[in-house]
């Protein structure tokens, strides 16, 4: 069976593009707060402007249309107005993990020909300036400026304020002229993935990207009163779509958390007066185990949606029962589906939303096929779920035989996830077809971790698989075969990955093993890797 969705009527969809609907938001919702930030409020007038002289720097450094700028920067105005400059000129943002290092980074900027990189000196105790001077001598030959969001600049740099002065020379026609070329076709956004071999793809969004945002936003019944706290990062979908598409469409605010801090999120909910606040199953946990909880005053607390690994049933019904939130919903989507693909109906039974099933959020379409024929199965047969409609991506950048991987010739884009759906249409996710597992929200894959263990003078062989773990969902497990005669210990082994991996990727547990399940023909059976490291979590300590 296929599942097919509702285009939502509370925010009726016509083809516009980012920067039109910041122009229309502003004149509709001017004085309102658009971007709370610690001290820092921007009402939607003054982001408008703000996002223009950024626009005019842009063009004044010599970018155009189809240009890439990557964004390395954390959860801070700068990163919502740059998106916004960048739709006005034509060019692509690329946001950059904030986590990662110099050499992950330099394969992004390098993939994706950006042309631009801002950046901030430091964040969360990184030095990024320091990680800057080793990309230098990396081969990024399309990268031409370097801004820095500070008050100093290395000498090949400058500091966004100069960046912002040297537009001052651009007219404004010029500017405006160059915006309304734009129309919802063009591409606004490269959002990164890791694939299954562990190499990152750049899932190319145009414009289009607000018409499912519209839905999201009827869906959690957001409004120009909403206040939506953004504490998920910027550069996944679920914090840079969800976070910052629906408040653009509405007139709401969005409250920015740069960094998770669960009595800091308990602060702003009560002085911010958040209504929506999603994340995935760690943050509510954090929250729902904070000593100090009942002390706070969450009451302004409304919807918001719980994506991860996976949604436990007892998380969901202790938030809904002890934050009050009656709205929160827990939701299944992809980097290359414009974030969420299925999301309960807000006066759904309880149970359906205490059980994770959800329904297709838009006029598109949801079906699940055979994992080996491909055929499309009936209701409440498990297979594959493949998704077709204006939500996919438009490819992977420059990766042709990867897009070609996973949408076939009829559209439908295959997730690699399985599920179920019920004869009403709503989806519940069982398992996963690849290896790939989710630390926090953020998907790990082993074949990349493999590849860093693989860089380890002492080590043989080492295989990586996801454990579940209460608090982060999933972690990385290794399973390590030491040169002979090496003497290695587990922290020796994860303080190598923690040098070449973003943290979310390092494997929590370490294995030291002297022989491999094998399959007859001496390939190693991942299976029983996974059934072995479960069955060590399980194992009392």
């Amino acid at each position: 069976m296929i599942a097919r969705g509702t285009a939502g009527t509370r925010f009726p969809y016509a083809p516009t593009t980012l920067h039109a609907l910041l122009d229309e938001t502003a004149a509709a919702h001017g004085e309102r707060d658009a971007i709370v930030f610690g001290e820092r409020r921007l009402t939607w007038e003054q982001a408008r402007r703000r996002a223009r002289e950024l626009a005019c720097g842009l063009l004044a450094a010599g970018v155009r249309p189809g240009d890439h700028v990557a964004v390395w920067v954390p959860n801070h105005p700068e990163w919502v107005l740059l998106w916004f400059a960048c739709s006005m000129v034509g060019a692509v943002v690329v946001p950059v993990n904030t986590r990662y290092k110099a050499e992950e980074v330099g394969f992004i900027l390098g993939q994706s020909d950006a042309a631009v990189l801002v950046l901030v000196p430091e964040f969360a105790g990184i030095d990024y300036l320091a990680m800057l001077a080793r990309l230098r001598g990396l081969q990024l030959p399309a990268l031409r400026r370097v801004v820095v969001i500070g008050e100093s600049a290395p000498a090949d740099a400058v500091t966004l304020e100069r960046f912002v002065a040297d537009g001052a020379a651009v007219a404004p026609d010029a500017l405006d002229a160059t915006a309304a070329e734009r129309d919802e076709s063009d591409p606004t956004i490269i959002v990164y993935t890791s694939g299954t071999t562990g190499h990152p793809k750049g899932a190319v969004h145009t414009h289009r990207i607000l018409r499912n945002e519209r839905s999201i936003a009827q869906a959690l019944d957001h409004d120009a009163d909403s206040r939506v706290m953004n504490h998920l990062p910027f550069f996944h979908v679920g914090g840079g779509f969800t976070g910052i598409l629906p408040p653009l469409i509405t007139g709401g605010a969005m409250i920015l958390m740069d960094q998770w801090d669960p009595t800091r999120a308990f602060e702003l909910i009560e002085a911010e007066r958040v209504t929506v606040l999603s994340g995935i199953p760690t943050h509510f946990i954090d929250l729902l185990g904070h000593p100090g909880r009942e002390r706070y005053d969450v009451s302004s607390l409304r919807t918001g949606w719980i994506g991860g690994a996976n949604n436990p049933p007892e998380l969901i019904a202790g938030a809904i029962e002890k934050l009050g939130m009656d709205g929160l919903l827990p939701v299944y989507g992809m980097t290359e589906t414009t974030s969420i693909t299925c999301i309960p109906r807000l006066g759904d039974p309880r149970e359906v939303v205490i059980a994770g099933k959800g329904f297709p959020v838009s006029d598109i379409e949801v079906k699940v096929v055979d994992t080996d024929s491909g055929a499309e199965l009936d209701a409440e047969a498990e297979g594959e779920v493949c998704q077709r409609g204006h939500h996919l991506m438009e490819g992977y950048y420059r990766d042709p035989e990867a897009t070609a991987a996973v949408i076939d010739s009829d559209g439908w884009f295959h997730t690699g996830d399985l599920g179920v759906l019920d004869p009403d249409g709503y989806l519940s996710i069982t398992g996963r077809k690849s290896d790939m597992f989710i630390v926090g929200g953020a998907n790990a894959y082993p074949a990349e971790i493999e590849s860093a263990l693989a860089e380890h003078p002492d080590i043989q062989q080492a295989y990586v698989v996801g454990v579940p773990d209460q608090r982060l969902g999933e972690i990385g497990h290794a399973f390590v075969e030491a040169r002979a005669g090496a003497a290695l210990e587990p922290e020796a082994v994860m303080a190598f990955c923690r040098d070449r991996l973003a943290d979310y990727k390092v494997p929590r547990r370490v294995e030291f093993v002297t022989e491999w399940p094998l399959t007859p023909t001496g390939k190693i059976q991942r299976f029983r890797l996974r059934e072995l490291a479960a069955e060590r979590v399980a194992a009392p300590p």
